[in-house]
């Protein structure tokens, strides 16, 4: 989205100093319709999550209040108990406040006072003996803890890349299956409509065709399909087209016998339809 507010921007910019072409002005129309439909959608999931957000807040509040009921119900019959546990403390008090007092008029008595060249030696054996016992050992635990995380992680590391690998072959494989399927349905289209050609895929979808488009073949990923169409917008061919439909069908699970599929390869025709029934 900062990429289409920037381009629209410098679109503004140009036609406050009159110098912007047709082309230019194009683009810039192609981006606002696009950003308006992306606020649409952001939009709508935001609305979307506010209403479940909502009900949760709600059932959290009646569990705080049969939490809180049964609290106080709990703490009802030890109050008498709390009380007399007060009454007791306020005369132990009492009784401790009179012995000190009778205390202040007796004579104090003299202690013996200790020589610090005596004490500091022994404080400086026990402060290390605490050390070599109790600090070490945590310190040595901790480092070998440590090495162990590292390996895990490097193992995890190695696992997650032989993973994303054997996935990548995986999602290969399954494209290359899918070409007969995808030939059927682009002859389909050259057989039962009349395929209208498209200049550009970018903003040739309506508002109801792209949250079709992204909730049933890209995930609920409007990025996925913005970077999908555009990168179907740029190629050569549709040769080309159908080696990326096969990688996005393989990659998303598209159901390649369902009526959404059929209806975004209507547009990808409809893209390169010089060459659709070849």
């Amino acid at each position: 989205m900062k990429e289409l507010v920037s381009a629209i921007e410098n679109g503004l910019k140009k036609i406050s100093k009159g110098n912007i072409t047709r082309i230019e002005l194009e683009e810039t129309l192609a981006s606002s319709r696009e950003l308006y439909e992306r606020l649409l959608i952001v939009r709508y999931k935001v609305y979307e999550n506010s209403i479940l957000a909502d009900k949760e807040s709600e059932e959290l509040e009646v569990v705080y209040k049969e939490t809180e009921v049964k609290k106080e119900e709990e703490t009802i019959p030890d109050e008498n108990k709390d009380i007399e546990l007060i009454f007791e403390e306020e005369t132990n008090d009492i009784a401790e406040d009179s012995i000190i007092r009778f205390d202040l008029f007796a004579t104090p008595e003299i202690e013996s006072e200790v020589e610090e060249d005596e004490v500091l030696p022994e404080v400086e054996k026990e402060i290390e003996q605490s050390i070599e016992e109790d600090i070490l050992p945590e310190i040595e635990i901790k480092e070998e803890e440590l090495v162990e995380e590292n390996l895990y992680s490097e193992e995890e590391i190695e696992n997650t890349a032989n993973d994303n690998t054997e996935t990548s072959k995986e999602i290969a494989e399954d494209s290359s299956s899918l070409f007969p399927k995808i030939l059927k349905i682009e002859k389909s289209i050259a057989q039962n409509y009349q395929v209208m050609t498209l200049e550009t895929l970018i903003g040739s979808f309506t508002l109801n065709e792209r949250l079709q488009f992204i909730n049933e073949l890209f995930d609920g990923s409007s990025d996925l399909f913005s970077s999908a169409i555009k990168r179907l917008d740029s190629l050569d061919n549709r040769d080309s087209a159908r080696s990326v439909i096969a990688e996005y069908a393989a990659e998303n699970k598209w159901d390649l016998d369902g009526e959404v599929v059929e209806d975004f390869m209507l547009k990808i025709c409809s893209r390169y339809a010089a060459n659709l029934g070849n």
